[in-house]
């Protein structure tokens, strides 16, 4: 019986799941795909240079991502949450120097663009798309290339 109570568990959980939960999902996963670079970043404050950001790419196949920024690349796993406001995405790293860190990340796509905002110090997710002196954040906007 208890067997039988594990099978229907996972089996009720799909007939429960809200219709069209999962298409929108993948409707939002689909718009990170491709090879992407950055535009502009600013750092509370100060932006970072072309020389800084120039090299670096950002490649996104599903879920799984590659950021390589000439000199050194790291590996991890784009995990998106669309429903919350704003939109939550956690970077969790699974290969480089920050192996097993998750930077909490907010984001949004505007006029083709994606734009991601974390807090350097990655203490709590930011609320706010903003880079100014004394947001202590990141804002980064980033552009498909393919």
């Amino acid at each position: 019986m208890k067997s039988l109570v594990f099978l229907l568990l996972p089996l009720s959980a799909l007939l429960l799941a809200e219709p069209g939960k999962d298409a929108a999902f993948e409707k939002e996963l689909a718009q990170f795909q491709g090879t992407w670079r950055p535009i502009s970043m600013e750092m509370d404050g100060k932006f970072l240079t072309e020389e800084q950001i120039g090299k670096t790419r950002l490649t996104i196949k599903g879920e799984k991502f590659t950021f390589d920024t000439g000199k050194d690349s790291h590996d991890g796993l784009y995990k998106i949450d669309p429903s919350q406001d704003p939109k939550q995405l956690d970077i969790v790293i699974t290969r480089g120097d920050e192996k097993g860190k998750t930077y909490l990340v907010a984001y949004k796509f505007e006029k083709g663009q994606m734009v991601q905002v974390m807090q350097v110090s990655n203490a709590k997710r930011p609320t706010e798309f903003t880079g100014q002196k004394g947001s202590g954040n990141l804002l980064e906007y980033w552009e498909r290339v393919e």
